[in-house]
């Protein structure tokens, strides 16, 4: 199911309490989404916290279809263009291994397989004031996830877990 077919968020946070098992106990959005298997989103990702059994925070994250509008008025799709498919994953807090601000930039440079995540540096002072920055998130499976959240709060909620 899509975030579109809830008449209101509050149905659309009941659904994935239902799916998950547990309750949301925070959530906000992302403006953008990267990750080292490919993935690049530069639009709006959903991210939310679940416990689990154990009381672990999980994350999870879900892109949503975007329809491309200019003002307002709804753009026919092209007819080379691939069908949307859903985008879902999670994480869990306690398999974070390091937290860093990158380059937006270059974390979609990484993402797309043009820069070698090895020469990635975390931001400098002047990146961080002048350049748009992503939190650059590294897992004991080696996967390396990047968010550029609205609601920073979310860095010190999974950082309390390690």
């Amino acid at each position: 199911m899509s975030a579109s077919e809830f008449e209101n968020a509050e149905a659309f946070i009941a659904y994935l309490e239902q799916k998950r098992g547990a309750k949301v106990q925070y959530r906000t959005f992302c403006t953008f989404y990267a990750d080292t298997n490919g993935k690049c989103c530069d639009y709006g990702v959903f991210f939310y916290q679940i416990l689990d059994q154990d009381n672990h925070s999980q994350f999870w994250f879900e892109d949503f279809e975007r329809e491309k509008t200019i003002l307002g008025f709804k753009l026919p799709k092209k007819k080379d263009e691939p069908p949307y498919q859903k985008f879902e994953s999670s994480f869990n807090a306690k398999d974070v291994t390091g937290i860093r601000v990158v380059s937006k930039k270059k974390a979609k440079k990484v993402a797309l397989g043009l820069k070698d995540k090895a020469k990635l540096k975390s931001a400098g002072l002047l990146t961080k004031l002048f350049c748009e920055t992503a939190y650059e998130i590294t897992l004991k499976d080696e996967r390396t996830l990047f968010f550029q959240f609205i609601d920073k709060f979310v860095i010190k909620l999974i950082e309390k877990e390690n």
